[in-house]
């Protein structure tokens, strides 16, 4: 089931199906809401529901009779269960409703048949073809199962015959289908086609037509689910109430008899299952407190975690968990057990699951429903209640299992406390040996919660793949299989996937986002780049290019974008969770690739042929903050790689054409990032890539010593120059500029300066290139005001584009 609903919701809805979506997921909820409350009900309310059966008063649906039960008095009254019966009863008997004939169907079927003639027309015209090979060449049209007699006689016909009979088999063919035909009645029109061909032909000729008529024919009706169901509900809203009528002294159920649902309303309209204790009572009593805990719970998610509500098997999850616990504390409850039972550890696994927000709300919902269970005990709701919010409030840094100790020795001090509070007075009437004993309970309670909590979490992980903290943590190994393979066979994108990371999870800290999660992923999202890693610039060695060779944009195309479905594949293959295979989808997004789309503009005659889908990753968008964090991070990390600018405020530039790039293109429009959660992103960006991406010092060349003059080291000789002559950064700026070297190819260093200079190890940074817009593209501007590369540049790649082929 968890596995369906996943598959289900992570589908990316068109607009077409949105409304499908949400209704499904409208009733997902409503499902879990009601399965809530029943189990909730049933739990707390449990020695209400199922009390013993002795009498007439506490039997059920189901029971046998013990005794004869008569009416005590005349009563009539509307029968709920015969109504909804009967109104069953006539919403199965309506017939389904059909849409009207498609005239599509009847316009793909003449088309076929058009074809299929002209096809028997051109073997019949075929001159050096043999009878058996005309019949054979006949035979093999999948659309017809003509017998070998008809064929023949097809054949045999006379040109004139055989345009008469051509134009019989599309006239008849269009006639039948203006009918209504259904799958039901197919078999009965087929059936009545004889009556359709013109008696001008003979037997073997309408034979023939009729043969190839019925075996295209289709239906071209069809159920209409939402007319039909509208019909369904008609009846049954025209279906008059049943009613049911006794007089004083009639048999209601006789002895012996089983208790069906009419017969238990019967004794409940007749007041024979009212008893006198509180059973009623304390139903109700335990329905509506699971109600209002869960409109409370409903409401709290809606103000702080909204996006829960997207992740409906994390939700489900949750409330299993919930209600486990809940089936627990039922089965402790009798005597002092229910203080050893480590309600705890609930608090830790939402924690652990989706953190201390939930664990509160979940801890309090949890509270409420097992102090009523306890017969209406505030100690054992304050003991539940204090003892998840200090859980929920201490437990940090989750990946360390010893935390989870830690935290559940803080549960046990404020359950000693709590015990204390509430059985003092035990002390006064000489019970001291069971208060100790409560209070040894309590402070086993603490341990045992960690214990627990770290065992359900091991399960949870084990069963249902999720991102938990211990699994990000197994998964963030570099021993791991698939880190090791992307190690070996692209090291250089296991480098940058490395930098991803540090810059994804710095950010995520920075707004309050899951960085481990985001980490963890960017470790993960270039794995596709396995399959081809020297297509990727990070992994190619010698300057070799296998593009160039390829000269194929949209090969080269397909083989950039590729590497995102086929690292989700690899995800499955290695069973990574789906969250983090979210990540590998829309960490490209919906964008361009710009650099082969502009190539594949040049070679093409006709610019408005260049597909550009050809050319566009398939997305999804980021629909969170933290995969919207990881593809920032990851197109500020290889460009910046690419250009190597040489101080900051390029590295600013860089970081803040990309995000504007990107919010432009609206690929941070599902990702519920606010403005100031980018502006903060953009900040540890560029501190970070200013700390990675610093420039480095180009030590001059020691010279040769003289003959008897004892040789310097080079480190003590670097040092002396760091010393003596290199300014520090406030500082540079008083020094003139070097001049450009001939090739244009970085700072050259005067061979009689004594000074070090700054160096910088590259080509001078390309000019930026904006995105391209998707429309409006022609073959004079290359896309508007975007531009495109002039046939001199075609060979030098933008760095923004180095960035999309990394």
């Amino acid at each position: 089931m968890s596995t369906w609903v996943s598959r289900v919701l992570d589908q990316n809805p068109t607009p077409s199906g949105e409304r499908r979506f949400n209704a499904i997921r409208g009733l997902l909820l409503a499902l879990a809401g009601l399965v809530f409350i029943l189990v909730s009900t049933l739990v707390v309310a449990y020695d209400a529901i199922i009390p013993g059966r002795s009498n007439i008063a506490s039997l059920q649906v189901g029971d046998i009779a013990p005794q004869d039960i008569r009416a005590p008095f005349d009563w009539r009254y509307e029968s709920a269960v015969l109504t909804e019966r009967q109104r069953q009863a006539a919403m199965d008997s309506t017939a389904p409703v059909y849409d009207p004939p498609d005239p599509n169907v009847a316009r793909q079927q003449v088309q076929l048949a058009r074809q299929i003639l002209d096809y028997i027309d051109n073997i019949r015209r075929d001159p050096f073809g043999t009878l058996e090979q005309h019949i054979e060449d006949i035979e093999h049209i999948s659309a017809l199962t003509l017998d070998r007699r008809t064929i023949e006689t097809l054949l045999s016909l006379s040109d004139e015959s055989w345009r008469a009979l051509d134009a019989e088999i599309i006239s008849v063919l269009e006639r039948v289908m203006r009918q209504e035909i259904r799958e039901a009645n197919l078999d009965v029109v087929r059936s009545q086609l004889p009556m359709q061909v013109s008696v001008r032909f003979n037997e073997n000729e309408a034979r023939t037509i009729v043969a190839i008529v019925e075996d295209l024919l289709r239906p071209n009706t069809f159920p209409n689910p939402a007319a039909t169901e509208a019909a369904r509900q008609a009846a049954a809203a025209n279906t008059p109430p049943e009613t049911r009528a006794f007089e004083r002294g009639q048999i209601v159920v006789r002895e012996g008899a089983r208790i069906e649902p009419v017969d238990y309303e019967a004794l409940a309209q007749l007041g024979l299952l009212q008893t006198a204790d509180r059973r009623l009572l304390d139903i109700a009593r335990a329905f509506f407190a699971s109600l209002l805990v869960l409109v409370v719970v409903a409401l709290y998610l809606t103000r702080f975690r909204p996006s829960l509500f997207d992740d409906l098997p994390m939700l489900f999850l949750l409330e299993a968990l919930l209600l486990i616990i809940l089936v627990g504390a039922r089965i402790f409850s009798g005597n002092d057990q229910i203080y050893i039972y480590p309600t705890a550890a609930l608090a830790l696994m939402f924690v652990a699951l989706e953190g201390p927000q939930i664990a509160i709300i979940g801890v309090i919902a949890l509270a409420v429903l097992v102090g009523l269970m306890a017969n209406k005990s505030l100690e054992i709701g304050v003991l539940v209640l204090l003892g998840g919010l200090f859980a929920s409030l201490t437990l940090r840094r989750e990946e360390r299992l010893n935390n989870f100790f830690i935290s559940g020795l803080v549960v046990a001090c404020s359950n000693i406390i709590v015990v204390s509070v509430f059985n003092l007075e035990m002390l006064d009437v000489g019970e001291g040996d069971n208060l100790g004993l409560l209070l040894l309970y309590s402070a086993v309670n603490g341990g045992f919660a960690a214990a627990v909590a770290l065992a359900g979490m091991y399960a949870v992980t084990l069963l249902f793949n999720l991102p938990t903290s211990i699994k990000l943590m197994e998964l963030s190994q570099p021993n791991q299989p698939l880190l090791q393979r992307l190690l070996r066979e692209a090291p250089g994108t296991y480098q940058h996937s490395l930098q991803v990371g540090n810059l994804s999870e710095q950010a995520a800290n920075a707004i309050g986002a899951n960085s481990e999660l985001v980490r963890v992923a960017a470790l993960y999202h270039d794995i596709g780049k396995m399959l081809n890693p020297a297509f990727f610039i990070e992994n190619q060695a010698d300057n070799v290019n296998p593009h160039d060779v390829l000269r194929d944009p949209y090969r080269s195309a397909d083989i950039i974008i590729s590497h995102v479905t086929d690292g989700e594949r690899l995800g499955r293959q290695y069973k990574l969770p789906a969250r983090v295979r979210d990540f590998i989808l829309e960490h490209h997004g919906t964008t361009l690739v710009a650099y082969f789309y502009r190539a594949a503009l040049e070679q093409a005659e006709d610019p408005e042929s260049v597909d550009i889908d050809q050319f566009t990753y398939p997305g999804p968008k980021p629909r969170s903050r933290e995969s919207a964090i990881m593809m920032l991070a990851d197109s500020c990390e290889s460009t910046v790689r690419a250009r190597k600018p040489t101080n900051k405020q390029e590295i600013a530039d860089i970081v803040q054409q990309i995000i504007d790039a990107r919010m432009r293109d609206g690929q941070l429009d599902d990702s519920g990032m606010t403005t100031n959660d980018i502006r903060t992103v953009r900040s540890i960006f560029i501190e970070m890539l200013q700390a990675v991406f610093h420039p480095r010092i180009d030590y001059p060349t020691i010279p040769a010593p003289v003959d008897g003059q004892p040789e310097i080291a080079a480190e003590v000789a670097a040092d002396e120059l760091l010393d003596a002559n290199m300014p520090v950064r406030g500082e540079a700026a008083r020094y003139p500029e070097p001049p450009l070297n001939d090739e244009g190819g970085g700072v050259s260093v005067s061979q009689t300066s004594e000074l070090p200079v700054v160096h910088v190890e590259d080509d001078e940074p390309l000019p930026e290139v904006p995105p391209l817009r998707r429309t409006g593209l022609s073959a004079e501007t290359g896309g508007g005001e975007d531009g495109a590369l002039s046939a001199g540049d075609s060979r030098r790649e933008p760095a923004e584009d180095k960035a999309e082929r990394d």
